[in-house]
């Protein structure tokens, strides 16, 4: 499994793609540099989830620290990507479902977990320091859930 920020040999929409997989990869193997890598770091970025907005990095960053003290698998799928020949912004949509675990549940035999089911929609920037496609805008609309969201939001 690749930690790394950058991987080598990608064509242009496998390098959009891998914005997603770094942010998600990044929550849940607890990285917090893979998952800033794959963000905007600033205050252009946006994180929509429902009711909540959540508008500049350290906002998002700051929220992000409940989801980084929890045990999470998200899978991604359905990725489709739109981006015009040597553009630097892009747009994808995926379908998504995150399972979220507090710490101490995580083996537990009984199911302690919430489960969200989602669509992305997001907006893409290439950064033009790091050559690394960024979330700028990460529109997550929630189709279902199971169990208690007390795991994820208090």
């Amino acid at each position: 499994m690749s930690n790394a920020a950058t991987l080598t040999a990608l064509t242009p929409r496998e390098a959009i793609a891998d914005a997603l997989h770094r942010c998600v990869l990044g929550i849940d193997s607890n990285n917090r540099d893979l998952f800033a890598s794959a963000c905007l770091q600033n205050s252009g970025m946006t994180v929509v989830a429902g009711p909540i907005t959540l508008s500049g990095w350290p906002a998002i960053s700051e929220y992000f620290d409940r989801v980084f003290a929890l045990v999470t698998t998200h899978i991604t799928s359905n990725i489709r990507i739109e981006v015009q020949d040597g553009a630097d912004t892009a747009s994808m949509s995926a379908h998504a479902v995150a399972y979220h675990v507090r710490p101490d549940d995580a083996l537990k035999p009984e199911d302690t977990s919430y489960t969200a089911a989602c669509l992305y929609d997001l907006d893409l920037i290439k950064d033009g320091d790091e050559k690394l496609w960024k979330i700028k805008r990460w529109e997550i609309k929630v189709l279902w859930t199971t169990g208690d969201i007390a795991v994820l939001h208090g």
